[in-house]
């Protein structure tokens, strides 16, 4: 266990991170009374993005979404087919359920809809900054 004053954790707290993630265990102190602890989560969360590799949760799902300069301007569609991933989720967000979703749309299947949505959660899990 290494002990650091509050102003040396600050200064250095990507190091510091660092450290706890190769299992060290920090203790942060003011006027030398412990105030903190930093130790690593168990497993580290997995970024999501626009990744090479698809998702842990994908199981290959996002197969099924296509994207073509020559359809919907390039934008993700289900299959190859003239219906965006952007226009499944509207119909989920605007209270459609599943199996009406499919009702009024017969050429989808369920997996499409089980695709868009794990695209759209890998698209979105992205890390969002503000200054």
């Amino acid at each position: 266990m290494v002990v650091v004053k509050i102003h040396e954790a600050k200064t250095n707290l990507s190091k510091l991170v660092a450290r706890a993630e190769a299992g060290e265990e920090i203790v942060i102190a003011r006027d030398n009374e412990p105030v903190a602890k930093l130790t690593a989560i168990s497993s580290r969360p997995q970024e999501y993005g626009f990744a090479e590799e698809p998702a842990p949760y994908d199981a290959g799902q996002t197969q099924r979404i296509t994207t073509d300069p020559a359809v919907c301007g390039g934008r993700p569609c289900i299959r190859g087919m003239r219906i965006r991933v952007a226009d499944v989720l509207g119909l989920l967000a605007s209270g459609m359920s599943k199996a009406a979703v499919l009702k009024d749309y017969p050429y989808l299947e369920g997996a499409d809809i089980d695709a868009a949505l794990a695209y759209a959660a890998g698209a979105t899990g992205h890390r969002v900054v503000r200054t």
